[in-house]
């Protein structure tokens, strides 16, 4: 049986902008697979969104045209 790391590390990068955009799938796919939030598509917008089972919450992810 593999071990339990009793620690887990986090490396921050500054400036932040090196770090890059990030996947926005490692939150996007267990929220609608998992948890059944549905998802608004339009393809001629560069955006993600999701909106949970209730209606309550609604998830927004779109680039920023003024970041790098």
């Amino acid at each position: 049986m593999p071990e339990v790391p009793a620690n887990v590390d986090i490396d921050y990068i500054a400036p932040r902008h090196l770090a890059g955009g990030g996947d926005p799938a490692w939150i996007t796919v267990p929220l609608h697979r998992a948890c059944g939030w549905s998802y608004g598509h339009d393809p001629l917008m560069p955006r993600v969104l999701l909106s949970s089972p209730d209606q309550k919450a609604l998830l927004r992810l779109e680039p920023d045209p003024d970041g790098r």
